[in-house]
């Protein structure tokens, strides 16, 4: 299987399953630009790249001694991929700061001295996972992780951490504050869930219907139960596609829109987009992926075939491709296997499936991420 994502800033969705085959704490980083400065500052990015392709087989790092700091800065942040400074925090804060636009498209941002000793997380350290990161890379290295976020100083729930590392996009992150605030204070924080939940709450949250400060999670973008409430979508959903070759991409664009507003599924809940893998680098499916921001994933003959004879077959699909199915399959298969909720439907020289993972809210029971 293949994972060509248009990705959320420095974090893999479920389905790239980082790491695999590889072991260590750099597992969780799944690509990286390194930005160095120095000979000493360049052998550490060095040394930090092999370790996280040992770790991370998966893992797509680049290592740049810069010499125009702000045109290297520009191109590694439009990437979207984690990136590590090997330097001073000050030269990190300047080369990013004209690039900042929003705490949920930001990539995570990390620096690490050139001797190696402390590696400092300065931006998206929830969303974009540059705390996780920061914690893992000193792991690695043998230095001090420096984290400054109050919910994890004082090892207090972090909501964004918990929606980026479970699947969840967060509708309204500006009320991520007020929840922080909120617990940081001492307070309690209302839950509302459409779903079951499984696990201990964390400390201060509570199951409620209404409130002033509270937590949502549904698949409707417009319930607020509390005067004041973060919503969360978890994304569930998985679309699987089959096109003509060379098709308008704005067939397949209409096609996608269209099926989900009929089926009033939000694309917040879209987790990925997926094909069989000939069709990686089809114009139509990247245009849907990138508009959207969705992970696109791919998956080979024979795995498709493992799953296709559940679902109506084509003769010339088959004989096309070397699988009678296409579509439901990879939707089945992207779900874990999970309910197809839309069978393949045909328009404009396209094929369209949705499958929906089996979900329930889950909580880790340990909440000290100092």
């Amino acid at each position: 299987m293949e994972n060509d994502r248009a990705r959320q800033p420095g974090r893999p969705g479920p389905e790239a399953a980082p790491g695999a085959g590889a072991d260590g704490p750099l597992a969780i980083i799944d690509r990286l630009s390194i930005m160095a400065f120095t000979d000493r500052g360049e052998q550490l990015a060095k040394r930090i790249a092999a370790l996280v392709r040992r770790q991370n087989i998966h893992a797509r790092v680049d290592v740049n001694r810069v010499t125009d700091l702000k045109k290297s800065a520009f191109a590694a942040f439009k990437t979207g991929n984690t990136l590590l400074f090997i330097g001073a925090v000050a030269i990190a804060v300047r080369a990013i700061a004209p690039l900042l636009k929003s705490k949920t498209s930001d990539p995570a941002v990390l620096v690490v001295d050139e001797l190696g000793r402390f590696v400092i997380p300065i931006l998206s350290g929830h969303i974009g996972g540059a705390n996780s990161d920061a914690k893992a890379l000193a792991e690695a290295i043998g230095a001090t992780p420096v984290i400054t976020t109050a919910t994890d100083i004082n090892g207090v729930f972090s909501i964004d951490t918990f929606a980026t590392e479970n699947g969840y996009v967060i509708v309204n992150p500006d009320a991520i504050k007020l929840v922080s605030t909120a617990l940081l204070e001492g307070g309690t924080v209302g839950l509302c869930s459409d779903f079951e939940i499984v696990g201990q709450l964390p400390p201060q949250i509570e199951p409620s219907l209404d409130g002033n400060i509270g937590i949502c999670i549904s698949l409707n973008t417009q319930k607020t139960p509390f005067k004041q409430t973060l919503k969360l979508v978890p994304k569930c959903f998985h679309v699987g596609v089959g096109t003509r070759k060379g098709i308008d991409p704005s067939l397949l664009l209409d096609l996608f829109d269209e099926t989900l507003r009929n089926l009033s599924i939000p694309i917040e809940a879209v987790a990925t987009v997926s094909s069989i893998d000939i069709k990686k680098n089809e114009e139509a499916i990247l245009a849907v992926t990138q508009r959207h921001r969705v992970s696109f994933v791919t998956y080979r003959v024979d795995e498709l075939a493992e799953v296709a004879d559940q679902f109506s077959q084509s003769a010339f699909v088959k004989e096309t491709v070397g699988v009678g199915n296409v579509c439901e399959a990879a939707a089945y298969l992207s779900a874990k296997r999970g309910m197809i909720e839309l069978p393949k439907i045909a328009k404009d020289g396209a094929t369209l499936a949705i499958a929906r993972e089996a979900w329930r809210v889950s909580f880790e029971t340990d909440y000290d991420r100092a």
